[in-house]
């Protein structure tokens, strides 16, 4: 049975800011492991089953891997963050964040259909948690409650599409394994959520010429296809909307720039 302190790090965040790409990155990577599904949602959801039934699902790493965690996007959120700590005191964190206009309606994109909204608008007046999950400076302070800054590495999805290779490799040198390692999802976060499930099979059973293969045929181009068009959304951020959102976000967007010491005004554009 693995033991809490086998846990060296996890990703808490957020959603729709390119984690999906990453843990899909991370997992080709030699020295580092992930259990085969991306997200057990334990310390947001699943915390009655126990601290043995979360490290279960890391039985497969071994001594070779240098970091060992769990990508999950819900672990941003306060209740998560205290449970976190009091179980997993010695972690690295990473917390990935987009524009957060952007990353509310990227999120309606995906959940429109399913929660049933009309519109944007309908789904900012009926889900608060749209507004909420992009306040990332609360989230980045509470979490600093808990843990050092240095222990923290906060990314911002800008960086992601700007530079994948120094995004990622920023990543490994956070995590203290091989930044020299190349991996194949490099230009390809187009790709990524394709078949994440069927990714960490293939890399597991050493096919990765199937994975690129699949990847790259017709079937992976219609079902790409697909997906674009199940989820898309007839509808652009109306002007005034983008500018109440850009008023609502800005105190936040001015605190999370101090902590990254970086100015985020492209956010309000």
């Amino acid at each position: 049975m693995k033991k809490p302190q086998d846990i060296t790090f996890l990703m808490v965040g957020c959603q729709r800011c390119g984690t999906t790409w990453v843990d899909a990155a991370l997992r080709e990577h030699p020295e580092i492991y992930l259990p085969e599904k991306k997200q057990s949602y334990f310390f947001d959801r699943n915390y009655d089953r126990g601290m043995d039934w979360f490290l279960s699902r890391f039985e497969g790493a071994k001594a070779a891997h240098k970091a060992v965690g769990e990508v999950a996007t819900g672990y941003s959120l306060p209740q998560a963050v205290e449970r976190m700590a009091k179980d997993l005191p010695h972690l690295k964190i990473i917390m990935a964040m987009r524009n957060p206009i952007e990353r509310a309606y990227s999120n309606y994109r995906v959940r429109f259909v399913e929660e049933g909204w009309s519109s944007f608008e309908d789904a900012l007046e009926k889900s608060p948690d749209l507004l909420e999950r992009g306040q990332y400076a609360d989230q980045i302070e509470h979490l600093l409650q808990f843990y050092p800054r240095e222990r923290l590495l906060l990314l911002i999805y800008d960086d992601l599409v700007a530079d994948d290779r120094a995004y990622l490799r920023s990543i490994y040198e956070f995590l203290g394994v091989d930044a020299n390692f190349q991996s194949s999802l490099i230009g390809q976060r187009s790709n990524a959520a394709m078949f994440t499930r069927t990714r960490g099979v293939l890399n597991r059973l050493g096919l990765k010429p199937v994975l690129r293969m699949l990847s790259r045929s017709r079937a992976g181009k219609l079902v790409r296809r697909l997906k674009k068009q199940q989820g898309a959304v007839k509808q652009e951020i109306s002007a005034e909307t983008r500018g109440r959102l850009v008023e609502h976000f800005r105190p936040f967007n001015q605190k999370l720039g101090e902590h990254l010491e970086r100015a985020l005004m492209s956010w309000e554009a």
